[in-house]
């Protein structure tokens, strides 16, 4: 199987992965807005963005290290797997000690006990953590896809099961750790075919590793909380009841890119790995791969804002309402999400990821004045713009400080990648815009939600079947040689 051949079954695992999760995490955070109490799901948000931030350390870049090497030796990957072990018990140390220093920064003394239960999650995930960078190195897109989607399942049934036994934060907490302790397991088991530790612990061999990680680890975490800087804020300024709404705007808006492309990502990051050296494959292949992500996520979110506020009638009831002006500014946050996400992987391949740190750090030190002014001024809103914009301008500094040191000067080849996208899916937005004016009040809002999001879908599909567009023109043709072989394999094959 040739490289492109790899990376296109990838695409196609991950995105089989990443449906099922989004949608069971969608589903599962519609539910628990029903069932568990606002500031119960408020406290629900501030922990877990808590985890998001410090599960940032408990790998150290180690993994993706693995990843980024063309080679290395067994005492090297042996030293790798013990060091994650070593990392992720202190983090877990240091959580669980930290837990009355964080519940008292964030004005909620009910977090001692979310963040305590959270924390077992570092001991459990870094022993998988090797497992899986080996099996992305390898490009084994279908067992990691197999073992996210198994994963996701078995977290989101214990949380429905304690949310009905128990309607508390806790729920959710549960059913994370499931998902961590399934994952970890199958990680380990799949790894193990490709790569078994040995009892050997020698620092000095990974010195390489653990520079390239700690600039990553970096880049992440700030990167991280430069994204958990309005949360985090808000928290003191506004209470959990304004974090939860925000929480369910960001889930729906922003979270399915940054879900999505990372797991892209994985697939671009050991593919431009092995071509960082020709420049014009990797400018031609960056772009290609922009537009293709932009394409899809372009018209969920400018969908999404037509719908906004018969979606969250549907979905989370009449008591989030609050939230769906929120909701349509993050549509946009989202967007500038889904540009930026791909250009981690061409970082991370061209390993320069010392630059992307420098970059985030200036970033996270603008965004703390910025949204505190936001939510000063406008209060929830108020800084939903200002991290909105503060998105615009990461698009911005992308690509003037790190791809085009990387790919050359291509600004009119960034433009087209995101101009052809973005008017494929502008009349999506029109439609639902105007079915929502013409339907008000003569339809129930859930039907009047499915007319919406079938018309969008409709006017998105003629728009991609006229287009003359090069590159719809071989997705489309890509999808018609599928479709032929599967015919012509069945007429082979009667009896199937």
């Amino acid at each position: 199987m040739t490289l492109k051949q790899k990376a296109i079954n990838g695409a196609k695992w991950s995105a089989i992965s990443s449906v099922t999760t989004i949608g069971l995490g969608l589903l599962q955070l519609a539910l628990l807005a029903r069932i568990i109490d606002p500031e119960q799901f408020g406290l629900l948000t501030i922990s877990l963005v808590i985890l998001t931030l410090v599960d940032t350390l408990s790998d150290f870049g180690l993994s993706n290290s693995v990843i980024q090497r063309k080679n290395m030796a067994e005492t090297e990957l042996s030293t790798l797997y013990w060091l994650n072990i070593i990392i992720g018990a202190l983090v877990f140390i240091v959580v669980y000690s930290s837990s009355d220093y964080i519940s008292a920064l964030f004005h909620q003394p009910e977090l001692v006990e979310l963040i305590q239960t959270l924390s077992v999650a570092f001991i459990i995930i870094p022993q998988g953590q090797q497992f899986r960078a080996l099996l992305q190195k390898e490009l084994a897109f279908t067992e990691i896809g197999r073992t996210e989607v198994l994963a996701a399942l078995a977290g989101f049934a214990v949380t429905l099961a304690s949310a009905f036994i128990s309607p508390s934060a806790l729920c959710a907490i549960w059913g994370y750790l499931t998902m961590v302790s399934v994952r970890m397991l199958l990680f380990c088991y799949y790894g193990r075919s490709i790569y078994r530790p040995i009892f050997v612990f020698k620092l000095k061999s990974v010195s390489s590793n653990l520079r390239y990680g700690s600039y990553l680890t970096a880049d992440n975490l700030i990167n991280q909380l430069t994204i958990n800087m309005p949360t985090m804020l808000l928290t003191r300024l506004l209470g959990a009841i304004a974090i939860g709404g925000y929480n369910l705007a960001y889930n729906l808006a922003v979270m399915p890119p940054a879900k999505i492309n990372p797991i892209l990502t994985r697939v671009l990051f050991p593919t431009f790995a092995q071509m960082q050296d020709d420049r014009p494959r990797l400018r031609h292949n960056f772009y290609k791969m922009l537009s293709i992500m932009s394409l899809l996520n372009f018209v969920a979110l400018l969908g999404m804002i037509g719908v906004a506020d018969n979606l969250v009638r549907s979905v989370f009831g009449e008591r989030w309402l609050f939230i769906v002006p929120v909701l349509q500014i993050l549509c946009v946050a989202g967007m500038m999400r889904a540009v930026n996400n791909p250009v981690g992987a061409l970082v991370m391949a061209k390993g320069t990821v010392d630059i992307s740190s420098k970059l985030n750090a200036f970033r996270l030190l603008l965004s703390i004045p910025v949204i505190w002014s936001g939510a000063t001024w406008g209060g929830l809103l108020g800084a939903t713009i200002s991290f909105t914009a503060l998105q615009v301008m990461t698009v911005l500094t992308n690509y003037f400080m790190l791809i085009r040191p990387i790919l050359g000067a291509s600004g009119k080849a960034f433009l087209a990648s995101q101009w052809m996208p973005l008017r494929m899916a502008l009349p999506t937005l029109w439609i639902s815009y105007a079915l929502d004016y013409l339907l008000e009040g003569i339809l129930p809002v859930t039907v009047t939600l499915a007319i919406q999001i079938a018309a969008g879908a409709l006017v998105w599909g003629l728009m991609m079947l006229s287009s003359r567009h090069p590159l719809v023109l071989e997705l489309k043709a890509i999808a018609q040689r599928k479709v032929r072989a599967k015919v012509t394999l069945k007429s082979e094959n009667p009896s199937t």
